[in-house]
């Protein structure tokens, strides 16, 4: 189909993955057409474990491109040739998170069809393990569409991973559950060290799909717990109408089957709507089952005078365990799509640390500095995104009065200016003096404050 180059943002000096279609099919009306959907479907797609394209182009040669954030780390099919088979807790965490990924397409009626190893890449978080970003979306249809590029008895696909109806050749008809299977294989590859059906030739293996019955999992790798094998058989079906309803509930199930879990959501914390009442901070020290609301520590946070050595009670009630609790409930709700809940955390988080101001602390910040980044990303949209100062209200003292109230630091004064200017959220990225993280978390600060939108 074509190259992928590592590429770099010649203003920016941001690097990045550059997809150019191959000159011989620049020129075919489907593989150009193609190519183009990819774009189109991937930039719609604002998940985190669905790859991000930020630009599409053509060269002066008449050669199509996308510019994709640039990953490090390996596909699965890398690793799984390495390693064969993953432990049961890493293949369930792998599995979640291409549900999750499938489960955004699914929603917005994108069907992937080509879901495979190779097209999950395995990007590498510090402390993190292993976080999942879907690829190539080259032959996705959009479910119910009138007219497609697929005809009635193409056959598209890796015939490994290949659903029994699209072996059978009825492509423009596979729907969200032919994914589905996909996840079913690549699950049961995972744990058993095999694919179901194999072989060295096609048609023996298309045959094998279509009308062969997999063999138990539970042959393959006994020490699995029981319940996994019925899991996989029912979304390895050969009707689709047997298969679970949708890829979350396939998932879910799975994940309930192989007794491994996500992890653990934070019980020491808790986040608060701003401007909830709250009531002033104890003397007495704070059990491991009170929960200090958000809103109360950024009050006090905020008048804390920071050349006073001795911080209240309530900073000394923080521990390296509230921390990783609230970065690993940061994580989960990230890996599931819910941009809310994840933000919340890595505020949470981020404000825990910097209560401890402890070496500890901000090292276990900077590990899960990607993690971060890529949660106040997702909450702020497109880097192409141009952001506005919102208008003041029609009553000018109103508006006074809760600009001041929302206490405007420095930092985000200055913000203010760049985006007055109409910006977007890249070159807003590139003004800023600060790092980064603490420039997304300024804005997604910002944006809930009323103080600016994206347009």
């Amino acid at each position: 189909m074509g190259m992928v180059f590592e590429a770099e943002h010649v203003r920016l000096k941001r690097r990045v993955a550059v997809k150019v279609l191959a000159e011989h099919l620049a020129k075919d009306v489907h593989a150009l057409a193609r190519f183009n959907r990819e774009a189109e479907i991937i930039s719609q797609l604002q998940h985190p474990h669905v790859v991000q394209v930020t630009d599409f182009d053509t060269t002066e040669a008449g050669e199509p491109y996308l510019v994709m954030e640039l990953l490090a780390g390996e596909s699965l099919a890398s690793r799984l040739e390495r390693e064969r088979c993953l432990p049961i807790a890493e293949a369930m965490r792998i599995t979640h998170q291409v549900s999750s990924g499938l489960a955004a397409a699914h929603s917005a009626n994108i069907v992937h069809r080509d879901l495979k190893p190779a097209n999950i890449f395995l990007t590498l978080v510090p402390s993190q393990g292993a976080v999942v970003k879907l690829l190539d979306f080259g032959i996705s249809k959009r479910a119910g569409a009138a007219k497609g590029l697929t005809g009635e008895y193409d056959i598209l696909g890796t015939p490994d991973y290949m659903a029994p109806e699209q072996a059978l050749g009825k492509t423009a008809h596979v729907d969200h559950r032919g994914d589905q299977y996909a996840l079913a294989v690549i699950a049961y590859e995972m744990l058993a060290g095999r694919t179901p059906f194999g072989g060295d030739d096609v048609m023996e293996v298309l045959r094998q799909v279509i009308s062969s019955e997999p063999p138990p999992i539970e042959t393959l790798a006994p020490h699995l717990p029981e319940g996994t094998g019925a899991v996989l058989r029912r979304a390895l079906s050969k009707s689709p109408e047997q298969r679970f309803p949708n890829i979350t509930e396939f998932a879910s199930a799975l994940l309930r089957a192989s007794g491994a879990s996500l992890p653990p959501p934070v019980d020491g914390l808790s986040v608060v709507p701003a401007g909830a009442p709250t009531s002033a901070p104890s003397s007495e020290p704070r059990s491991r089952d009170q929960r200090v609301p958000l809103d109360r520590y950024e009050t006090g946070l905020r008048e804390r005078p920071a050349s006073d050595p001795s911080a209240p009670t309530l900073y000394n009630t923080f521990s390296t365990g509230d921390l990783t609790r609230a970065l690993d409930q940061a994580r989960q709700a990230h890996g599931m799509g819910d941009t809310e809940a994840a933000v919340n955390n890595a505020e949470t988080a981020l404000l825990v640390a910097d209560a401890m101001n402890t070496p500890e602390a901000h090292a276990r910040v900077d590990s899960s500095a990607l993690l971060l980044t890529a949660i106040f990303e997702a909450r702020l949209g497109t880097l192409s995104q141009r952001l506005v100062v919102l208008a003041p209200t029609s009553n000018a003292n109103a508006n006074a009065n809760a600009r001041k109230n929302m206490r405007v630091s420095p930092e985000q004064a200055f913000l203010l200016s760049r985006v007055d200017g109409g910006v977007t959220l890249e070159e807003t990225l590139d003004l800023s003096p600060l790092s980064r993280q603490k420039t997304l978390r300024l804005l997604v600060s910002m944006m809930r404050q009323g103080l600016i939108a994206a347009e």
